[in-house]
């Protein structure tokens, strides 16, 4: 799985309580984490599609991604809850590309190969987890993820 690095800028002002530093998927604050726009995404799927076409220019050992997975993905992305943040994107090197969020006691994953599936987790501090492969059109597994996916972001009353 590739990942980013993040780079300090020193000569920036310190941020200010309760705002987050600009991270490579545009997100300038707190409140910036609970909503994306579609935009935002294409960006980042444009991003990760242009840096796995040169890993795979050279390297032998990484799978392209196939054009299908950059398309399931937009298409899941459009059909999330309001409520639910933007995902990390990345790009698998086995060929897929990967939604990762980190909710405040663990961590769901979603990952698309332009197969017309979906393979998804949800892993938590206390044991309890939800995994699983349904297809993209799933009118019951998939739908039921992503509700339990926003449900995580809720505030607790």
């Amino acid at each position: 799985m590739e990942t980013r690095e993040k780079k300090l800028d020193f000569d920036r002002p310190p941020v200010e309580e309760g705002v987050v530093e600009k991270e490579a998927l545009g997100r300038s604050s707190v409140a910036d984490l609970y909503s994306f726009s579609l935009d935002d995404a294409l960006q980042e799927l444009k991003e990760i599609r242009e840096e796995a076409k040169e890993t795979c220019a050279v390297a032998d050992d990484v799978r392209a991604v196939p054009e299908s997975a950059y398309d399931e993905t937009l298409s899941l992305l459009k059909g999330m809850f309001n409520n639910t943040p933007m995902p990390d994107m990345m790009w698998l090197e086995d060929g897929g590309i990967g939604l990762e969020w980190r909710p405040g006691n663990g961590i769901a994953t979603m990952s698309l190969y332009g197969d017309g599936h979906v393979i998804y987790g949800a892993f938590f501090t206390d044991k309890r987890e939800i995994s699983g492969i349904c297809a993209l059109s799933d009118p019951a597994f998939l739908p039921g993820f992503l509700t339990t996916l926003s449900r995580l972001f809720q505030p607790r009353t």
